[in-house]
């Protein structure tokens, strides 16, 4: 049933280890709708998949990885080796088709080397704005202009309503109003979940951002801006599991939930699973890939989220609880993935009749 679980969240997808490296042949480039003099960006991977030049100065545009975001650790250098003065940066949350998606919802985090002010021509409709030098993390909603994506702001405009354009979330507590070098490599590192993002710039926190975040691919972003070197990144899935949560006791107390190994992709394991009655009884636990806390008027709390992606039913359950063996498929887009279980189970001792475990968050590594 499980590993039915991990199949269905592929196909849905919307996803403590060693550092490993990212090969950027498998990444993907997509840019804006082209301005007047500002043409697609074209990304160049060397042949290792080491490293990635981007050699335009023109739209927005973003080369995005095969994997989600969601509870990994990415780290690299970036580094300009020609003049100009504009924005590079990364994208995290991104999903394929964003440039044309009215619907996008993603953080772009991106840095100026200088402040200027510039007003793009068609197909942009909206005014001119001032990009001020520095880094900052900006939510990008729908399909902003270049003037929206210049100024990090929003119009009401024929060609984008208030429904497009960026607000700026934070600027860099150090490099805010500080532009980049050129020809000086920096190391970025990001720590991204559902309600955090923590960007260091060679190892020092630059941007600390709490809110409530969509998953989606990292990528690379540059705009107006050519001779751009992305090198040597590397991605750290933590593989682990925990109990979250309050469970509700039967006649012997609180059922278990745990597995017996951690969730490596690629390895086979058990969920190990608690009888709060201790003789055969019914039961099932429930999968989803959010978490919740619902009261359902049986004295315990629900703790998985809706919709369910499974339910498994135990007719009974053994008397001295059970394994349910499964494996972990080795996928990319499952890297960081989280999946959350609950058992519930009979059990005429509970004070409504019902017994539920703790929730177990199981999160997928390498």
């Amino acid at each position: 049933m499980i590993a039915r679980v991990f199949i269905g969240l592929l196909a849905t997808a919307v996803p403590l280890a060693a550092q490993t490296p990212v090969d950027l042949n498998t990444w993907s480039a997509e840019s804006y709708p082209a301005v007047s003099g500002f043409g697609a960006g074209v990304w160049t991977v060397a042949p290792d998949g080491s490293s990635v030049f981007q050699s335009v100065n023109g739209q927005p545009t973003l080369f995005y990885s095969d994997f989600n975001a969601f509870n990994t650790t990415v780290e690299g250098s970036i580094t300009v080796s020609g003049g100009d003065d504009d924005f590079i940066g990364f994208a995290l949350g991104y999903q394929p088709g964003n440039t044309s998606n009215p619907g996008a919802d993603y953080l772009l985090v991106d840095w100026k080397r200088g402040t200027q002010g510039f007003d793009f021509g068609t197909p942009s409709c909206t005014p001119g704005t001032t990009a001020p030098a520095g880094l900052a993390v900006s939510r990008v909603s729908g399909i902003p202009t270049a003037d929206e994506f210049w100024g990090h702001t929003t119009f009401d405009a024929v060609c984008s309503d208030l429904n497009n354009g960026l607000e700026e979330l934070q600027r860099g507590f150090n490099l805010g109003a500080t532009g980049w070098n050129v020809n000086q490599s920096y190391k970025f590192t990001f720590e991204f979940n559902a309600t955090s993002l923590r960007v260091f710039v060679d190892d020092v926190l630059e941007l600390d951002v709490a809110g409530s975040f969509n998953d989606g691919r990292m990528a690379f972003y540059n705009f107006s801006q050519a001779a751009v070197t992305y090198n040597a990144f590397t991605l750290t899935c933590p593989a682990d599991w925990q109990n979250y949560g309050v469970g509700w006791p039967g006649t012997l107390g609180v059922p278990s939930l745990t597995l017996d190994a951690l969730p490596v992709q690629g390895t086979a394991l058990n969920m190990v699973v608690g009888n709060s009655l201790g003789v055969g009884a019914s039961a099932c636990l429930l999968y989803s890939y959010t978490s919740d806390a619902i009261d359902i008027g049986l004295d315990g709390t629900l703790l998985v989220g809706s919709p369910l992606l499974a339910v498994q039913a135990f007719h009974p359950l053994a008397p001295g609880g059970q394994l349910v063996p499964f494996t972990v498929p080795t996928d990319p887009l499952l890297c960081g993935t989280g999946v959350y279980v609950q058992l519930v189970q009979q059990d005429p001792g509970a004070s409504a009749g019902m017994s539920f475990s703790e929730g177990l968050l199981i999160v997928i590594g390498e």
